[in-house]
């Protein structure tokens, strides 16, 4: 039953997150925090602990829109950008994810929570359905993949899991930011 209810949700927040998979693809609405009466989108998380870090482009429409949204809800200072076209560094780790996870598309977002790696979606996602995930993953007690090669979670319990947790965490942190 817990695993239907953890395909059920990641099902849900892949329709919202994928984005520069493929050019064709339309942008979806997103309400901005200003719209929002209260904030029980936050599902009980502090804002201020969430940090995320993208792999993108500066051309790519999803990564700028993401780059946008995400302070917007939760603060300057909790995302770092990392241009994965004008960086080899950055279009290395780039790689390095393809090679260990298949991501195909940027963006590429990593969601920290409290300095703990929790979520990667490839593509964008409504900011309001990230705490949402983060308390799944949590639950869970692992890291959840939604890529365009499907959707995992990556248990903190698995050897092999913990290890490419860990290398994947080092990654989202080795970048070099967007000046």
């Amino acid at each position: 039953m817990k695993f239907v209810k953890v395909t059920l949700l990641v099902l849900l927040l892949v329709s919202f997150s994928l984005g520069c998979i493929s050019s064709n693809q339309t942008q979806s609405q997103t309400q901005t925090p200003s719209s929002t009466t209260t904030q029980d989108w936050l599902q009980g998380l502090d804002k201020s602990k969430f940090h995320f870090y993208i792999y993108g482009l500066d051309t790519c429409p999803h990564c700028q829109k993401m780059k946008k949204l995400l302070p917007e809800y939760f603060g300057n200072g909790s995302l770092t950008f990392y241009e994965v076209r004008s960086n080899e560094k950055n279009l290395q780790i780039y790689y390095n994810f393809s090679h260990l996870i298949g991501v195909q598309g940027v963006p590429l977002v990593g969601i920290f929570y409290d300095g703990k790696l929790y979520a990667i979606i490839e593509g964008e996602i409504d900011p309001k359905l990230i705490p949402k995930l983060v308390k799944e993953a949590m639950k869970n007690k692992g890291v959840i993949l939604i890529i365009s090669a499907g959707q995992y979670i990556l248990p903190f319990n698995n050897t092999k899991a913990v290890s490419a947790i860990n290398n994947m965490t080092r990654w989202f942190k080795e970048g070099v930011p967007e000046s």
